[in-house]
């Protein structure tokens, strides 16, 4: 009889049982004791309650592990995302604020008259505003990545086309699809911040987004002229296809097409649940609200030469119309083009018009106080800029401060506490012009900017995230674009009101003192052109014409700010109203 032969006894050796555990890979053997008990104890010589807690420590410190490095990896792709993203904004930023400098080398070159440049200027911003919802709607359909790169490419196509250019139509065309592309670009990072960021990561994401934004701001005319000395006008141009090809290239690289959770958020034209998303675009209400809100948007710009003027006021009336009858079909419609149901969010519904007055407070700024520094103050267009300043720096600390104070007042008390500090600094930049010395003068304007910056700073990214926090992720699109049209008309507004009050303004009280002085009551049209027509005259006449319009836009400041900060007090009133039974 053959006699058996039995496995020697083994000491027990952890590497051992790592490498038999190699073996054992399926997650069925790993989780069946009935398999893998009677193994290890015949193998090793091990008593089953050991082996069991060995087993068990080895699970948990696998699972400790690979949850650790799943995370990390996962940090690392968010961070590299939000950079990515952020890049884009400061681009986009730097190319809005770039061009204006280089409007007088435009001029020159093409034989631009001063109609034609305004033209330049605002197609840009016509286009942006009537684009956005629709690269809402697209983006929730064929995927917000896939619809953000579509319009970084825009933005390639009319460099190349502005590079080319040689007469104001075809400058006009080019200018005209940047503001397509921004319309597509803004509101679909804002989607994708929202998407990948959830919690108390979306705040941090979008204070990144709002200091690139107004990182961009200043950097703009400073890149713009380096430019247009070094390489002429068209270099801007050459500048924009090469810098946006390259965040193409970083994006597709660097921003996943998917939401944190690994489910689909549409960039697969699916839904959130994985459900397909029919493309059917309703061409009627493109239609209505593209020609309602370029009509409307015409109009306020012509309405910075008289809201009266019959191209200002018919123009704002049809548009108007056309956009009120736009939203009453896409209420109806089973295809709608704007997510109206997301203003039912009372949270929702009070950062749409927070978030419009941050910009129409920002752009009517800048409008309004460039011609002060650099005519009235006679500084140049760099001394001008870093006058200027203050606002950004301060907008920057108040979006780093954010968290600190929402954590303290919560999202409404945060966005209220913005919409006062822009009132206050309204309030303030106005009462400057005031004061009899230039010191006293200086020192308020500065005040004004620092708590009027702290007010965009912190307002942005809290109203965003408290917004976008409220979207669900399959809207993000929609909602961001909703927003974006929001912001836009603000700006437009901003540029729209500044420019007609103090427009007026400052031709009543030119004529007042011009009166007075013994000078021809009758105004060129602006400062800039009253200071031109001071030069034509000889001494002590042409020092009292420059002295004349110097008071009248100072005076015309003070009025036009405290307009504004009217404006802001109402908003906010309305946004307090409305958020009422909100929590903090």
């Amino acid at each position: 009889m053959a006699s058996s032969r039995t496995l020697p006894r083994r000491r027990f050796r952890f590497g051992a049982l790592c490498s038999s555990m190699g073996h054992l890979h399926t997650r069925h053997v790993l989780c069946s004791d009935d398999l893998m008990m009677p193994l290890f104890t015949r193998y090793h010589g091990v008593s089953y309650p050991r082996l069991s807690i060995i087993i068990c420590g080895y699970k948990k410190l696998i699972g400790i592990l690979g949850g650790w490095l799943m995370h990390d990896a996962k940090e690392r792709t968010l961070n590299r995302s939000l950079i990515c993203l952020c890049a884009a904004e400061l681009v986009m930023m730097i190319n809005t604020t770039a061009f204006n400098v280089a409007l007088p080398n435009i001029a020159e070159s093409l034989g631009a008259s001063m109609a034609e440049q305004q033209w330049i200027v605002s197609s840009y911003n016509l286009v942006f505003a009537a684009v956005v919802l629709l690269a809402g709607f697209m983006g929730d359909r064929l995927g917000h990545l896939k619809t953000m790169l579509v319009g970084l490419g825009l933005f390639v196509a009319a460099s190349v086309i502005g590079l080319m250019s040689g007469n104001v139509p075809v400058l006009l065309v080019s200018r005209s699809i940047m503001g397509a592309g921004a319309g597509v670009v803004i509101p679909m990072g804002q989607a994708l911040l929202g998407i990948l960021f959830r919690g108390p990561g979306l705040s941090r994401a979008m204070t990144a987004w709002a200091i690139a934004g107004t990182l961009g701001v200043p950097f703009g005319p400073l890149v713009g002229g380096v430019l247009t000395a070094t390489l002429g006008w068209r270099g801007i141009f050459g500048f924009d296809g090469v810098v946006f090809l390259a965040v193409i290239m970083v994006i597709r690289m660097n921003v996943p097409p998917t939401n944190g959770s690994g489910e689909s958020d549409g960039s697969d034209g699916s839904d959130g649940s994985g459900k397909s998303r029919p493309l059917h675009i309703p061409w009627t209400s493109v239609a209505m609200m593209f020609a309602g809100f370029t009509l409307f948007s015409a109009g306020l710009v012509n309405a910075q030469h008289g809201v009266l003027a019959a191209n200002a006021w018919i123009p704002m009336t049809i548009g108007g119309m056309l956009i009120t009858g736009f939203v009453l079909h896409d209420r109806t419609s089973r295809n709608p083009l704007m997510e109206l149901g997301l203003m039912r969010d009372p949270s929702f519904a009070a950062c749409a018009p927070a978030l419009m007055m941050l910009n129409f407070s920002m752009y009517g700024i800048i409008f309004i106080m460039p011609a002060y520094l650099e005519t009235v103050l006679r500084h140049g267009a760099l001394v001008g800029g870093m006058l200027l300043m203050p606002l950004v720096v301060a907008s920057i600390a108040g979006a780093r401060a954010n968290d600190r104070i929402v954590s303290r007042i919560g999202s409404r008390g945060t966005s209220m506490l913005a919409l006062g500090c822009l009132a206050a600094g309204m309030l303030t930049i106005g009462a400057a012009m005031c004061w009899p010395g230039e010191a006293a003068e200086q020192s308020t304007m500065l005040i004004g900017q620092i708590v009027a910056g702290l007010g965009l700073g912190a307002g942005q990214p809290t109203m965003l995230t408290w917004a976008m926090g409220r979207v669900p992720i399959e809207r993000s699109g929609a909602g961001s674009s909703l927003l974006t049209v929001f912001r836009q008309f603000g700006s437009i507004i901003g540029v729209g009101i500044f420019g007609s009050v103090q427009s007026g303004l400052y031709a009543t009280g030119f004529r007042d003192l011009a009166r007075s002085a013994g000078l021809n009551p009758q105004t060129a049209g602006s400062v800039t052109l009253d200071f031109r027509r001071a030069a034509d005259l000889a001494g002590a006449a042409g020092d009292l014409m420059r002295q004349t319009a110097s008071r009248a836009y100072e005076s015309a400041m003070t009025g036009s700010f405290a307009v504004a900060a009217a404006v802001i007090v109402v908003t906010l009133g309305i946004v307090a109203l409305i958020s009422r039974r909100t929590s903090r």
